[in-house]
């Protein structure tokens, strides 16, 4: 796997391009199982990614409304 990414928009490019891969289905067994991986490893920093941006809206909409 490429270096895991840092930024949203970079690890969701990245983790399209795994599940093009491997919905292509021309991998051995052991490849698909380390691309499925790094796709999840990529799944879960695009989760917390969009948790802090809800995070800081919601403080950005709270602080409007005092």
């Amino acid at each position: 796997m490429k270096k895991k990414p840092t930024d949203y928009d970079k690890a969701m490019a990245q983790l399209e391009s795994l599940v093009d891969r491997i919905q292509q289905g021309q991998m051995g067994l052991e490849e698909m199982r380390s691309e499925v991986k790094a796709a999840l490893e990529l799944i879960k920093l695009c989760r917390g990614k969009l948790r802090d941006i809800e995070s800081d809206l919601d403080a950005i909409f709270q602080e409007e409304e005092e």
